[in-house]
């Protein structure tokens, strides 16, 4: 049987469903067709220009993506309008984009997971469930949400987790490419003593308090602002801050395992974008 963009949506939404997304997200398939053949798939997290034409030089049929290309209402799809170029690239050169965006963080795939398993947390469990309203079947049983929260191994210095952890985001199978981890931040004593962790992964700052709420030493996380990370001290939790890219890149690698050990999708060749990196140079 052929692939199709279709076959590898549902692939995808096996474990990510798209009414998982928040109502102001946009996911699943925003350009393309859905019965269209797929023998090449590149993975991102953002859709750019560089990236179109790094699918077109792949031959690849379909971008699988973590961000919407298409966010807010477009207006026109005119060759002078910034915000319709992507789309527009796409048309041409007949490449299809889908998207797992909130779906995909609050599935087994999400960056906050696999950097819980990184830092070799224990007893991890989901730090933000989403409302379940009892009447509504559907919501039954789902385990989702956002984060993660659980115990290191034993306690540790804030200065020796951090190091350890940003040691360990440098070996393979973490993210697909050997990305520059000079920009992440960290606020805090490095004498404070480490047992709880939280992971978000993209922008977290909203969860700091659910964070201290929930006992946590320690939050990594992505775009945290300086009011945030304030709340957070004075609370007593310190704040890992890996930018918005570097806490979701590892999301990219578990997709590509996941599509990759696909018995449905052998035969097809999947690759991880090697242009799509943080937009931050300095």
């Amino acid at each position: 049987m052929a692939v199709t963009t279709e076959l590898v949506a549902q692939i995808i939404e096996k474990i990510a469903p798209k009414s998982w997304a928040e109502e102001w997200d946009n996911v699943g398939l925003l350009v393309g067709c859905g019965s269209t053949p797929v023998e090449r798939i590149l993975i991102t997290l953002d859709g750019t220009l560089e990236v179109i034409e790094e699918a077109k030089a792949y031959g690849a049929q379909l971008i699988v993506a973590h961000h919407p290309i298409i966010f807010r209402p477009l207006k026109n799809l005119r060759a002078d309008n910034a915000a319709a170029q992507v789309p527009l690239r796409l048309l041409q050169h007949q490449i299809g984009y889908y998207t797992a965006h909130t779906n995909l963080d609050q599935s087994m795939l999400s960056s906050s997971q696999v950097l819980g398993e990184v830092l070799g947390l224990k007893e991890m469990k989901i730090l933000e469930e989403p409302f379940y309203d009892p009447t509504f079947p559907l919501n039954r049983g789902e385990k989702r949400g956002y984060g993660m929260i659980g115990y290191l191994s034993k306690p540790e210095k804030l200065g020796d987790v951090w190091t350890r952890f940003l040691d360990s985001l440098r070996q393979p199978e973490v993210y697909a490419q050997p990305y520059d981890l000079t920009g992440v931040r960290l606020a805090g004593s490095l004498e404070k003593v480490v047992r709880k962790v939280a992971i978000v992964n993209g922008s977290g700052a909203r969860f700091v308090q659910k964070a201290l709420f929930k006992g946590a030493d320690l939050l990594i996380t992505g775009d945290v602002d300086h009011h945030a990370a304030l709340d957070a001290l004075e609370g007593g939790m310190a704040v890992g801050d890996l930018g918005h890219f570097l806490s979701e890149a590892p999301m990219l690698q578990a997709m590509y395992h996941y599509l990759s050990t696909e018995k449905s999708l052998q035969g097809i060749e999947i690759q991880v974008s090697s242009i799509n990196r943080s937009p931050w140079v300095w």
